[in-house]
């Protein structure tokens, strides 16, 4: 009897620590990048990934990871500044055989605007017998939120107040506005189950609802995300929507059809640790419910991108390791400037990007 109560002990142990989600279990390591910030699923086994240090889609397998199997670099299409030609991308969804990406739309770390960080644009891709094609589609869009803060029924929430685009700043003033102080910095993108409707999710700003000046995230509809990309009509913005997070904002979002429910990861607006995973159902007037925390902190593991699967319980999530400390042999290694005396430099600084990598888990929720 003690034997058998020793092991069910145990069992409810170890459940307990996989339910945690700690990112000890099943890690899978890709190579060739470091900043895992935005991502979906083209097959039962791939996925394509941005890194918001670079302009290039990856795709990677989702069994193996390793080195992509496929890559494609969008600094032509997006027609960026070669000057600072990160557009720093956050956010993906997939609608039918269309990719819906999004940039952060937020300063630079130094509250510097930086006009390359403000598209939205799509892309399609094609499969077939392991080979993957992507293309781009329609042309990208650099108005997005200079139409959202114009918006006659978004103006209460005051979103002019943390992009300021036409005033001349302090140096203060302006370093306040980075996108993980007080500025704005979108990093979620979902569509609804049919796929007509964007829901824009934000890391920063934390909105204040009107009635318990409770700190929310903000998540605003795009209705009209097609012919906004075929088109270039102005976008249209549904009713924005205040999420009760926990003081937390949106790192990831999106739906998942085995589930017929909604995912969201909320985490801090600046660098701290602290991470959960709620659902939500998809009724505009209802707020998603906590699933759990998802206890990620000691393994410095930063999800940025939420992957589900058509035919999967699970959900893959993928890392931002891009500072993560890496020990290398001498300074040769690294970008320069980036080599610390201990003989160790950031992840995101390695020369050589076959020696860059990021991290992956498979949760159940």
């Amino acid at each position: 009897m003690k034997i058998d109560n020793l092991l069910i002990l145990l069992i409810l142990m170890y459940g307990a620590i996989f339910l945690a989600g700690s990112p000890t279990e099943k890690v899978l390591t890709c190579r060739g990048t470091s900043d895992a910030s935005a991502a979906v699923a083209i097959s039962e086994n791939l996925f394509i990934v941005a890194d918001d240090e670079n302009n290039i889609l990856r795709v990677y397998d989702a069994n193996i990871g390793g080195l992509p199997v496929y890559s494609y670099d969008l600094t032509d299409f997006l027609g960026v500044e070669p000057e600072h030609p990160e557009a720093d991308i956050e956010g993906a969804t997939l609608a039918a055989d269309r990719i819906y990406w999004i940039t952060s739309h937020g300063r630079n770390k130094d509250g510097k605007i930086r006009p390359n960080r403000y598209r939205f644009f799509a892309t399609t891709f094609k499969v077939k017998d392991g080979n993957v094609i992507i293309m781009p589609v329609g042309k990208p869009c650099s108005t997005l939120v200079h139409q959202l803060i114009r918006a006659e029924h978004i103006r209460h929430l005051k979103l002019d107040k943390t992009i300021r685009f036409d005033e001349i700043l302090t140096k203060k003033e302006r370093k306040k506005l980075a996108p993980k102080e007080k500025g704005l910095n979108i990093e979620g993108l979902c569509a609804s189950a049919d796929g007509k409707t964007l829901y824009i999710g934000f890391r920063n700003l934390l909105a204040r609802d009107g009635g318990t000046h409770q700190q929310n995230a903000l998540v605003v509809p795009l209705k009209n995300a097609a012919v906004v990309i075929e088109k270039g009509d102005a976008p249209i913005f549904g009713e924005p929507m205040l999420w009760n997070l926990g003081f937390l904002g949106i790192r990831a979002m999106e739906y998942s059809p085995y589930h017929r429910t909604y995912f969201i990861i909320a985490g801090p607006c600046g660098e701290e640790q602290k991470f959960t995973l709620y659902k939500w159902f998809g009724d505009e007037d209802a707020q998603p419910i906590l699933l759990r925390k998802l206890g990620f902190e000691k393994n410095k593991f930063t999800p940025e991108a939420l992957i589900p699967f058509k035919n999967s319980a699970g959900l893959l999530l993928l890392s931002d390791d891009g500072t993560l400390v890496i020990n290398v042999s001498s300074s040769r290694e690294c970008m320069d400037g980036q080599f610390s005396e201990d003989g160790t430099c950031l992840n995101k600084y390695l020369l050589d990007p076959n020696k860059k990598t990021f991290r992956s888990i498979r949760i159940e929720p």
